[in-house]
């Protein structure tokens, strides 16, 4: 990665991509609870967000992707114990 290469920027919000990373992380360690959990704040902080007119309509609708496919995710999550 060079010094003027381009970086994905992700939602353009710090805090849902944080939030967006931390389900990432849980799933990937399958930590099914804590994951349910950041994805209901992330559901909830998106939400919020949209309506003060913080995030545009297609980091909106991008976000709203990410979280369906973490809802089938959880759905499919089976425990390996």
């Amino acid at each position: 990665m060079g010094l003027f290469s381009k970086k994905n920027k992700g939602s353009g919000d710090r805090d849902i991509d944080m939030m967006i990373n931390g389900v990432k992380v849980d799933l990937s360690n399958n930590y099914k609870d804590s994951a349910l959990r950041t994805l209901n704040r992330l559901k909830e902080m998106l939400e919020e967000k949209y309506a003060e007119g913080k995030i545009k309509q297609d980091k909106y609708d991008e976000c709203r992707g990410m979280i369906i496919n973490f809802e089938g995710d959880l759905s499919s999550f089976k425990r390996t114990y």
